[in-house]
Protein backbone atom coordinates (compact mmCIF):
# COMPACT_ATOMS: atom_id res chain seq x y z
CA UNK A 1 0.00 0.00 0.00
CA UNK A 2 1.56 3.12 -0.64
CA UNK A 3 1.52 6.76 1.33
CA UNK A 4 1.13 10.14 0.37
CA UNK A 5 4.27 11.97 1.32
CA UNK A 6 1.85 13.92 4.08
CA UNK A 7 0.83 10.48 5.68
CA UNK A 8 4.68 9.60 5.99
CA UNK A 9 5.29 12.42 7.58
CA UNK A 10 2.74 12.63 9.98
CA UNK A 11 3.50 8.69 11.15
CA UNK A 12 7.12 9.42 11.73
CA UNK A 13 6.49 12.99 13.18
CA UNK A 14 3.81 10.88 15.56
CA UNK A 15 6.59 8.28 16.36
CA UNK A 16 8.87 10.96 17.20
CA UNK A 17 6.45 12.63 19.63
CA UNK A 18 5.85 9.31 21.37
CA UNK A 19 9.68 8.61 21.91
CA UNK A 20 10.75 12.00 22.66
CA UNK A 21 8.40 13.76 25.33
CA UNK A 22 11.18 15.86 26.18
CA UNK A 23 8.89 19.15 26.69
CA UNK A 24 10.71 22.29 24.70
CA UNK A 25 9.29 25.50 23.59
CA UNK A 26 7.06 25.79 22.02
CA UNK A 27 5.60 28.02 18.86
CA UNK A 28 3.52 26.35 16.43
CA UNK A 29 0.71 29.76 15.99
CA UNK A 30 3.58 31.92 15.10
CA UNK A 31 4.34 29.60 12.58
CA UNK A 32 1.00 28.71 11.31
CA UNK A 33 0.33 32.44 11.47
CA UNK A 34 2.94 33.34 9.08
CA UNK A 35 1.75 30.85 6.47
CA UNK A 36 -1.59 32.54 6.73
CA UNK A 37 -0.48 35.96 6.04
CA UNK A 38 1.23 35.09 3.37
CA UNK A 39 -1.67 33.14 2.06
CA UNK A 40 -3.56 36.41 2.25
CA UNK A 41 -0.80 38.06 -0.31
CA UNK A 42 -1.05 35.10 -2.48
CA UNK A 43 -4.72 35.81 -2.70
CA UNK A 44 -4.27 38.81 -3.40
CA UNK A 45 -1.65 38.08 -6.20
CA UNK A 46 -3.90 35.54 -7.97
CA UNK A 47 -6.82 38.29 -8.19
CA UNK A 48 -4.40 41.23 -9.28
CA UNK A 49 -3.47 38.86 -12.24
CA UNK A 50 -6.68 37.32 -13.10
CA UNK A 51 -8.13 40.96 -13.56
CA UNK A 52 -4.53 41.66 -15.99
CA UNK A 53 -5.42 41.97 -19.63
CA UNK A 54 -2.79 43.76 -20.81
CA UNK A 55 -1.09 46.93 -21.20
CA UNK A 56 -0.02 48.57 -17.72
CA UNK A 57 1.46 45.84 -14.97
CA UNK A 58 1.50 48.12 -12.10
CA UNK A 59 -1.24 45.94 -9.89
CA UNK A 60 0.19 42.69 -10.70
CA UNK A 61 3.58 44.04 -9.56
CA UNK A 62 1.98 45.81 -7.01
CA UNK A 63 0.85 42.69 -5.22
CA UNK A 64 4.22 40.35 -6.21
CA UNK A 65 5.77 43.01 -3.77
CA UNK A 66 3.92 42.84 -1.31
CA UNK A 67 4.15 39.05 -1.40
CA UNK A 68 7.90 39.28 -0.83
CA UNK A 69 8.00 41.80 1.83
CA UNK A 70 5.04 39.11 3.70
CA UNK A 71 7.68 36.26 3.13
CA UNK A 72 10.67 38.17 4.04
CA UNK A 73 8.73 39.29 7.85
CA UNK A 74 7.55 36.08 8.18
CA UNK A 75 11.54 34.84 7.81
CA UNK A 76 11.86 37.06 11.01
CA UNK A 77 9.15 35.94 12.60
CA UNK A 78 9.73 32.25 11.77
CA UNK A 79 13.79 32.78 13.36
CA UNK A 80 12.79 34.42 16.31
CA UNK A 81 10.56 32.13 17.22
CA UNK A 82 11.08 29.08 19.55
CA UNK A 83 11.35 25.42 18.73
CA UNK A 84 8.82 22.61 17.75
CA UNK A 85 8.16 19.66 19.49
CA UNK A 86 7.65 16.60 17.85
CA UNK A 87 3.61 16.53 18.54
CA UNK A 88 3.47 20.44 17.64
CA UNK A 89 5.22 19.46 14.24
CA UNK A 90 2.16 17.91 13.17
CA UNK A 91 0.46 21.33 13.01
CA UNK A 92 2.66 22.08 9.91
CA UNK A 93 1.87 19.66 6.81
CA UNK A 94 -1.67 21.39 6.30
CA UNK A 95 -0.84 24.70 6.52
CA UNK A 96 2.09 24.14 4.20
CA UNK A 97 -0.04 22.26 1.76
CA UNK A 98 -2.49 25.27 1.61
CA UNK A 99 -0.22 27.59 0.80
CA UNK A 100 1.68 25.74 -2.10
CA UNK A 101 -1.39 25.04 -3.61
CA UNK A 102 -2.69 28.52 -3.57
CA UNK A 103 0.85 29.53 -5.08
CA UNK A 104 0.59 26.88 -7.39
CA UNK A 105 -3.03 28.04 -9.21
CA UNK A 106 -0.84 31.50 -9.01
CA UNK A 107 1.49 30.21 -11.11
CA UNK A 108 -0.98 28.64 -13.47
CA UNK A 109 -2.95 31.60 -13.69
CA UNK A 110 0.23 33.85 -14.74
CA UNK A 111 1.18 31.51 -16.86
CA UNK A 112 -1.88 31.80 -18.41
CA UNK A 113 -1.53 35.58 -18.85
CA UNK A 114 1.88 35.18 -20.44
CA UNK A 115 1.25 36.40 -23.55
CA UNK A 116 -0.07 39.51 -22.42
CA UNK A 117 2.46 40.01 -19.94
CA UNK A 118 5.36 39.55 -22.78
CA UNK A 119 3.44 41.51 -25.24
CA UNK A 120 3.80 44.59 -22.89
CA UNK A 121 7.34 43.94 -22.58
CA UNK A 122 7.10 42.89 -18.81
CA UNK A 123 8.56 39.20 -19.44
CA UNK A 124 11.87 39.65 -18.26
CA UNK A 125 10.48 41.30 -14.91
CA UNK A 126 8.27 39.43 -14.05
CA UNK A 127 10.83 36.29 -14.63
CA UNK A 128 13.18 38.03 -11.98
CA UNK A 129 9.64 39.00 -9.58
CA UNK A 130 9.20 34.84 -9.40
CA UNK A 131 13.36 34.36 -8.61
CA UNK A 132 12.53 37.21 -5.84
CA UNK A 133 9.51 35.08 -4.71
CA UNK A 134 11.56 31.91 -4.54
CA UNK A 135 14.69 32.76 -2.77
CA UNK A 136 12.68 34.28 -0.26
CA UNK A 137 10.62 31.14 0.01
CA UNK A 138 13.40 28.98 0.36
CA UNK A 139 14.42 30.67 3.21
CA UNK A 140 11.63 30.71 4.86
CA UNK A 141 11.38 26.84 4.23
CA UNK A 142 14.79 26.17 5.75
CA UNK A 143 13.76 28.37 9.16
CA UNK A 144 10.76 26.44 9.24
CA UNK A 145 12.68 23.15 9.03
CA UNK A 146 15.37 24.57 11.77
CA UNK A 147 12.46 24.72 13.87
CA UNK A 148 11.34 21.19 13.77
CA UNK A 149 13.51 18.26 15.91
CA UNK A 150 16.74 17.04 14.02
CA UNK A 151 15.67 13.39 13.55
CA UNK A 152 12.27 15.10 11.19
CA UNK A 153 13.31 17.73 9.47
CA UNK A 154 13.92 16.15 5.85
CA UNK A 155 10.50 14.73 6.10
CA UNK A 156 9.80 18.80 7.25
CA UNK A 157 11.90 19.60 4.72
CA UNK A 158 10.10 17.49 1.76
CA UNK A 159 7.04 19.44 2.44
CA UNK A 160 7.65 22.49 3.00
CA UNK A 161 9.73 22.78 -0.08
CA UNK A 162 7.11 22.08 -2.26
CA UNK A 163 6.33 25.68 -1.87
CA UNK A 164 9.25 26.47 -3.59
CA UNK A 165 8.86 24.33 -6.06
CA UNK A 166 5.46 25.71 -6.52
CA UNK A 167 6.92 28.93 -7.51
CA UNK A 168 9.91 27.01 -9.57
CA UNK A 169 7.61 25.96 -12.01
CA UNK A 170 7.12 29.45 -12.95
CA UNK A 171 10.37 30.38 -13.02
CA UNK A 172 10.29 27.59 -15.76
CA UNK A 173 7.25 29.04 -17.21
CA UNK A 174 9.14 32.21 -18.35
CA UNK A 175 12.10 31.01 -18.37
CA UNK A 176 12.60 32.42 -21.81
CA UNK A 177 12.28 35.83 -20.89
CA UNK A 178 15.13 35.24 -18.65
CA UNK A 179 17.93 37.13 -19.16
CA UNK A 180 20.83 35.74 -20.98
CA UNK A 181 22.81 33.60 -19.50
CA UNK A 182 20.71 33.08 -16.24
CA UNK A 183 18.43 30.60 -18.42
CA UNK A 184 21.22 27.45 -17.66
CA UNK A 185 20.84 28.63 -14.54
CA UNK A 186 17.24 27.94 -14.37
CA UNK A 187 17.54 24.53 -15.73
CA UNK A 188 19.37 23.30 -12.46
CA UNK A 189 16.68 25.40 -10.26
CA UNK A 190 13.24 24.21 -12.27
CA UNK A 191 14.46 20.70 -12.99
CA UNK A 192 16.83 19.13 -9.88
CA UNK A 193 18.33 15.95 -10.27
CA UNK A 194 17.10 12.70 -9.51
CA UNK A 195 19.22 12.32 -7.05
CA UNK A 196 18.97 15.54 -5.16
CA UNK A 197 15.05 14.76 -5.57
CA UNK A 198 15.42 11.62 -3.73
CA UNK A 199 17.57 12.45 -0.77
CA UNK A 200 15.79 16.38 0.46
CA UNK A 201 17.65 18.05 3.11
CA UNK A 202 16.73 21.63 5.08
CA UNK A 203 19.73 22.85 3.09
CA UNK A 204 18.89 21.82 -0.57
CA UNK A 205 15.14 22.50 0.08
CA UNK A 206 13.91 24.53 -2.89
CA UNK A 207 10.40 26.73 -0.99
Amino acid sequence: MKLSLVSVLTLGLAAGSLAAPTQVERDLPTVTGVLSGIGTKVDALDAAIKAYNGGDVAKVQQASDNLVTSINQGNTKVSGSGALSSNDALGLPGPVNELKNKIATVVSDLNGKKSEIVKAGKGAQTYNDLQQQSAAAKKLSNNIVAKVPQNLQSLAGSVAGGITDAINTGIKDFQDQAPKGKREEVEEVATPSASAAATPSPSAVAV
